[in-house]
């Protein structure tokens, strides 16, 4: 796990007190409570708790290969330890994840979920979330044919873009339609790679109103 959620408070000691101590609790007579990091270094885990650091140990050995988390932590301005540590890492975590979610239906339930749990309050957060995921995705996935990267990355997009319509930023999602970039020998200057059916909007908020097909 990562170290900033490697932390645990072991309460015993209290819950002992509470069932068989008669005298009241003071400033000078009260159990001690024992805080511990999984992580195996305390110190070292409230370091980077405080520095807002990602580190981990064997991200291949956490289900889902810790990656939606990872994910999390960099939208919420944590950064890595280790910049050239962190890019080997990266492939571990992509790597277990699609092995836990093979399939593209149980890759899209479990973000969908995840949404769901970790920003149900955050709705401005969800669209850089997915933006994150999908660089990460995109840039450190070695374990899957072409075909199936593609695949997840485009659920991505999708996802984000739903995130977007919901968010009145741009037309509802069944109103764009995504075309591939054309062949090079292909001309045509009024070509658009992306093309919204209604008239187009304009809109203040710093969004794209298109996602990349792949």
């Amino acid at each position: 796990e990562f170290s900033v959620d490697s932390f645990q408070i072991i309460l015993d000691s209290l819950l002992f007190y509470y069932d068989y101590s008669e005298t009241p609790m003071s400033e000078h007579f009260h159990p001690t409570v024992i805080g511990e990091s999984m992580y195996g270094d305390f110190e070292a885990a409230f370091d980077h708790l405080q520095n807002k650091l990602i580190a981990t140990k064997n991200p291949e050995e956490i289900r889902g290969g810790g990656l939606l988390k990872y994910s999390n932590l960099l939208v919420r301005d944590f950064r890595p330890m280790d910049e050239d540590e962190i890019k080997t890492l990266e492939r571990y975590m992509c790597s277990r994840f699609f092995i836990d979610f093979p399939d593209i239906l149980e890759q899209q339930r479990k973000l969908e979920t995840y949404l769901q749990n970790h920003f149900s309050k955050e709705e401005r957060s969800k669209y850089d979330y997915l933006m994150i995921l999908r660089r990460v995705v995109k840039e450190s996935t070695v374990c899957l044919m072409g075909h199936e990267r593609r695949q997840t990355l485009n659920l991505i997009s999708l996802l984000a873009l739903k995130v977007l319509a919901e968010q009145n930023i741009i037309p509802n999602a069944t109103t764009v339609t995504c075309y591939y970039q054309p062949a090079p020998y292909v001309s045509d200057a009024n070509f658009s790679n992306y093309y919204l059916a209604n008239a187009p909007v304009l809109y203040s908020q710093p969004y794209p109103t298109w996602l990349p097909c792949n």
